[in-house]
């Protein structure tokens, strides 16, 4: 899996389990989403962090994934 190599992402930050359920999809979809750069992610100390604004603007988007 490739994480965004994005500088930055922006506090706050969800796990991919928070994620998916705010998303309403499953979690597989939510590493797909990051590895098709559609969402901003960092691992840090072995979890997956989501940058939740880019998960939102990805949700208000309309995008369907």
């Amino acid at each position: 899996m490739m994480l965004n190599n994005s500088k930055y992402i922006e506090v706050p930050v969800m796990t991919v389990a928070d994620a998916a359920r705010y998303i309403g999809v499953g979690k597989k979809v939510i590493y797909q989403l990051i590895e098709f750069d559609e969402i901003r992610a960092v691992r840090e100390h072995g979890k997956v962090l989501i940058d939740r604004s880019s998960l939102e603007a990805f949700h208000s988007s309309g995008k369907r994934p």
